[in-house]
């Protein structure tokens, strides 16, 4: 009873996640700058009595906490702070069909801003939705290859023939991909199936799967009652091959009709950026809590320099992972669009006028 109470625990939690998480606008946490409350009362006395709603999308699995910087500038209140004197409040939608659904969202003009993987703007950008690229929130990986240790899976090389699971048209599709070519596979090795993650843990569990790509830090439990073993981990690989950019974009005809609203949204991420280089420790603590999810779990992949794990700008680093991104969706036939970058970074204005702006600010 304790093996199958320790790996409900972690189907729960992997329901909880980040990568895939749904946010809300929330008080200031404990541990945010002193003043910070008072910052944005002040500022939002500014306001218009009537605040237009903007919605920004990310992926989600069911929690309302969205990952990574996002999420601790929504916790903090500083996307009300810079919105609301701009006549605007923002509301988080977590998507559960991750990147797939998203599009769609897009498409049908239901999102007006995304934060999430590199791979699936690529593959939205080339594949005819207007976004327009403003910063990058995030570099780094998650993912993780588990099989069940029954499967006869010790290597990457024991895939071959195996059901893996995975999500098309997404981040852990890209990530599979790379982990079979060290051994020389490919998709046709393997019977692949498209799934969620949470749907492709239970699979493992179950022995109807046997492996499925996961989340760092996830699979402690797992390992420890003997029920999966890990295969590959993204963030102990290359990082060249392994790290990609997470994305902030936005509608292009939400952006060109006011680039002030992405500008503050900006300084927002720049702000709770500044916080948790402060107090990392916080942050961390903060993430924990409100995800839901175990302290050693969010420590798991914790990059502690924020100027690594929280670019923010476009520099040429992330330019090329996208690049790379796109030639990769080319190889694997995963599509067959192109992408214009230099007008794609139409959004660089909003990020250099943001970080303009705040630097004036401190």
């Amino acid at each position: 009873m304790k093996k199958l109470t320790s790996i409900s625990t972690v189907i729960i939690a992997a329901i909880l996640l980040f990568t895939s998480a749904c946010g809300q606008t929330g008080s200031p946490a404990s541990g945010a700058a002193p003043d910070a409350s008072v910052e944005a009362a002040s500022l939002s006395s500014q306001a218009p009595a009537t605040l237009e709603t903007i919605h920004i999308g990310f992926p989600s699995s069911g929690n309302n906490y969205p990952s990574g910087i996002f999420g601790y500038a929504s916790e903090l209140g500083y996307l009300e702070e810079y919105l609301n004197p701009l006549g605007y409040t923002a509301q988080l939608d977590g998507f559960v069909g991750a990147a797939p659904a998203i599009h769609e969202a897009l498409v049908a003009k239901e999102l007006d801003y995304v934060v999430y993987a590199g791979f699936a703007s690529d593959l939205a950008k080339a594949n005819g939705i207007d976004v327009t690229l403003i910063s990058i929130p995030g570099w780094g990986t998650n993912w993780e290859l588990v099989a069940r240790t029954n499967a006869g899976i010790e290597s990457i090389a024991d895939l071959k023939g195996k059901k893996i699971a995975y999500t098309r048209g997404a981040s852990p599709q890209m990530y599979l991909i790379k982990v079979l070519a060290e051994a020389g596979l490919t998709f046709d090795d393997i019977e692949p199936i498209n799934t969620t993650i949470p749907e492709g843990l239970a699979g493992v569990v179950s022995g109807s799967i046997d492996a499925t790509i996961f989340v760092i830090g996830q699979e402690v439990d797992l390992v420890a009652s003997g029920t999966v073993n890990v295969i590959h981990k993204g963030f102990e690989a290359d990082k060249r091959t392994y790290y990609e950019p997470s994305v902030f974009i936005a509608r292009t005809d939400v952006y060109n009709e006011n680039k002030e609203v992405a500008v503050a949204i900006q300084k927002a991420f720049l702000k709770a950026k500044d916080v948790a280089k402060a107090d990392p420790d916080e942050y961390f603590k903060v993430t924990s809590e409100k995800s839901g999810l175990p302290l050693d779990v969010v420590l798991a992949t914790a990059e502690r320099d924020f100027d690594v794990s929280v670019p923010l700008n476009l520099d040429d680093i992330y330019m090329d992972s996208l690049k790379e991104i796109l030639d990769f969706l080319h190889a694997n036939e995963l599509t067959q669009g192109e992408i214009d970058f230099d007008a794609w970074i139409d959004g660089k204005y909003a990020s250099t006028k943001a970080l303009e702006e705040y630097s004036g600010e401190k």
